[in-house]
């Protein structure tokens, strides 16, 4: 069985407890899909670029990771929340060895948890936390060509009904929610980035995608750091020319959570 590729955007923490049309729709992907015998994901929240890591990649690698609640200054049973999905680490070792074939540096972490930006989406995708997870770190310092080159390697998973997915923000400016007075015109900011991603993507320009820094209208204004955009790189990579845009919302008005699908 093949699984697709995926890009979802995972919004606020909230989302875990708030109802919305983002949680209504991640819910409903989870039970559309078939169901993966493991899912490998990249996360905007496990950024190895600033932390003094050396190596490229850093892949999760316990039987049984902790849920980590990695925001701050929100209600108190928000950091009761567990999701305590299996880890896989047979599938880690083998994604290790295959990235080392490629000069890759890759390290196991048996420590390491689940961010929000897995386990909020995919408690919604899959409540019963019964689906063993491999995560995988982004780089900001290495960009997208990188990752789109790490989802390359990953692709052939997908045909051992392993789902494969970017979890981040089409945008995210979270500075700008509280700017007082908003910037102007960030709301045609927003759109005309969001609209370039589409259609950038599903004209299958990846060379313009990846050179997206240069190319893409109000890129800072969208990303000022590019960490919630990296994971699109590596869904990308993981697919193949067919992209579908399956999801679109706005949430605190200019955080975009558009979602996409590679197969």
């Amino acid at each position: 069985m093949t699984q697709p590729a995926l890009f979802i955007s995972h919004g606020s923490p909230m989302m875990a407890v708030q109802q919305s049309v983002t949680s209504d729709f991640l819910t409903s992907l989870g039970q559309t899909l078939k169901t993966p015998s493991a899912i490998v994901i990249f996360s905007a929240h496990f950024d190895i670029a600033n932390n003094g890591i050396t190596h490229d990649i850093v892949i999760t690698a316990g039987n049984a990771p902790q849920t980590i609640h990695d925001f701050y200054n929100f209600p108190a049973y928000m950091y009761q929340i567990q999701y305590p999905a299996p880890g896989e680490p047979a599938l880690a070792n083998t994604i290790a060895q295959l990235f080392s074939t490629k000069g890759i540096k890759a390290v196991l972490d048996v420590k390491q948890g689940w961010d929000h930006g897995v386990w909020i989406p995919l408690r919604l995708m899959y409540p019963a936390a019964n689906i063993p997870i491999v995560q995988m770190s982004i780089n900001t310092r290495l960009g997208a060509k990188t990752m789109y080159e790490y989802g390359q390697l990953l692709a052939p998973l997908r045909d051992q009904n392993i789902l494969i997915i970017g979890s981040g923000g089409i945008s995210h400016n979270l500075p700008e929610i509280f700017k007082k007075p908003p910037t102007p015109n960030r709301f045609q900011m927003v759109r005309e980035f969001t609209q370039w991603v589409e259609q950038t993507l599903l004209a299958h320009n990846t060379f313009a995608l990846l050179d997206y820094l240069n190319q893409a209208p109000h890129v800072l204004f969208n990303h000022p750091t590019q960490e919630h955009f990296l994971p699109l790189f590596a869904a990308m990579g993981a697919g193949t020319n067919e992209v579908e845009k399956i999801f679109s919302d706005t949430e605190m008005d200019i955080l975009t959570l558009d979602a996409y699908k590679f197969t």
